[in-house]
């Protein structure tokens, strides 16, 4: 698929993990925190979670792009160090610490968008550019386009 000037190759479709009747295994990280300080919940830290991998990516540097039911925008451009970390300890296991005010807030919001467009029927395609110089790409891409869900240009 090709992103502005770069041509990302197809990793695969998030999908949730269900138990044994089909249904989508939902749980609450927020609930197993100890918190000791007191931290409140930031404002995407509160209900549920799903869980998933990407079982196909790669531990390599690069930027990624989140697709919905093949369409050719992405409706969100991050970029990562390591993708397969990035994807199975960032967005698709949510840390309990994730969820208070000083966590990684957008692991929270994107995990949601995974179980929000699934259960919508919907499926989201993970695509991939590697390189080493992936803070520049990943930013001149997000100057050229307007997605839905980055909030370095919206």
């Amino acid at each position: 698929m090709k992103i502005g000037n770069y041509e990302f190759e197809y990793i695969q479709t998030i999908e949730p993990y269900k138990d044994s009747c089909g249904r989508i295994y939902l749980y609450a990280p927020q609930n197993k925190y100890n918190n000791k300080k007191g931290l409140p919940l930031h404002k995407l830290g509160d209900g549920e979670f799903c869980k998933f991998k990407l079982d196909k990516a790669d531990t390599v540097s690069g930027v990624y792009a989140w697709v919905v039911n093949g369409d050719s925008k992405p409706i969100y451009i991050g970029e990562a160090n390591n993708l397969k970390r990035r994807f199975d300890m960032g967005y698709g296991i949510i840390s309990p610490r994730n969820c208070f005010v000083g966590g990684q807030i957008t692991n929270c919001k994107m995990n949601k968008v995974v179980l929000e467009y699934y259960k919508q029927g919907k499926t989201i395609d993970v695509y991939f550019y590697r390189t080493s110089n992936y803070k520049a790409v990943e930013l001149e891409l997000l100057r050229e386009m307007k997605t839905k869900y980055n909030t370095k240009n919206n």
